[in-house]
Order: C-alpha cells, then sequence, then structure tokens
C-alpha cells in the first residue's frame, strides 16, 4: 500500500463498492484504514522547502540560543537568571522543531542536526568572534551538503 497512490486506492474502494470512479463523488472518503500516512501524503513544493527551512533556523536559534545561556551561568559564571530563561528558551525549542512540515520525527531531527552544526559556527562567529579554521569550514560544508541530500533526496512519497 506504501506505493499506491490515493487515487489508486480509491479506485480499489470505488470497484469494491461496485461503483464506477466517475460516477462516485471526487470527495468520497476513503475508509481510515486506507487513509495515507503523513509521509505517503506530504510533498516536496517551493513553500514546504522555504517552510521546513524557515522553522529548522528558528529551532536552531532557540535550541542555540537556550543552550549559550545555560553556558554563561555554568561555565562563565554569569546570573542565575540567565540559566533560567535559557531553560524556557530550551523548552520552547521543543515546541519550534515540531512546527516542521515534514513527516518523521527522526528523519526531522537527522536534517537538523546538519543545520544545527552551521548555525552553531555562525553563532560563535556572531555572538562570540570565534574564529574558524579549514577543518570547521570543510566540516560544516560537508555536514550541510549531507543533511540537503537527506533532506531532498526524492522519494516516491515527496514528489510533487
Amino acid at each position: 500500500m506504501k506505493h499506491c497512490s490515493i487515487e489508486m486506492l480509491r479506485a480499489g474502494v470505488l470497484a469494491a463498492a461496485g461503483m464506477a470512479a466517475a460516477a462516485a463523488p471526487a470527495d468520497l472518503p476513503l475508509p481510515s484504514i486506507m487513509q495515507p500516512t503523513a509521509e505517503e501524503a506530504f510533498k516536496w513544493t517551493p513553500q514546504a522547502v522555504a517552510l521546513a527551512t524557515a522553522v529548522f533556523i528558528a529551532a536552531g536559534l532557540f535550541e542555540i540560543g537556550g543552550g549559550w545561556l545555560v553556558w554563561q551561568t555554568v561555565r562563565d559564571g554569569k546570573q542565575w537568571w540567565m540559566a533560567a530563561l535559557g531553560g524556557l528558551v530550551l523548552a520552547a525549542y521543543g515546541f519550534v522543531a515540531c512546527l516542521n512540515p515534514l513527516p518523521g520525527f527522526g528523519r526531522v531531527y537527522a536534517i537538523y542536526g546538519g543545520f544545527f552544526i552551521v548555525m552553531s559556527f555562525a553563532w560563535a562567529r556572531v555572538v562570540d568572534g570565534f574564529k574558524f579554521d579549514a577543518g570547521d569550514i570543510v566540516g560544516g560544508t560537508i555536514a550541510l551538503a549531507g543533511v540537503l541530500v537527506i533532506m531532498l533526496w526524492p522519494r516516491p512519497c515527496c514528489l510533487p
């Protein structure tokens, strides 16, 4: 069933019911057991790519920002409220990451990992004045390229 389209499923249901596809209403619902999974229903569009990327970036800002605030207290002896605020921001990150339109927790978080690596370097550069070396640049590029392959790989479930 994973490789069947909704149209094929609908035609099969109608045939089993003795109805011609042309005679049935177009919005005739499928039985719940035959509804597509989230992965089967997901299709890549430019809007889906933009939304997924925006959510990865927002999640990264929440996770890195929250972690940085906690680090400031624990490692650099800053005020306690920074750690408390960091904990709240980290909790919010968990909800932001769930806004991603991609189906499948494991794949979403694997892809996010590459965004996290690159964004961590960017945060370190902008906020802490971190200087990259060749290994940082090569490793970050490989990580981002790898997760973009995972994200945009043409799977049968996700083609427009």
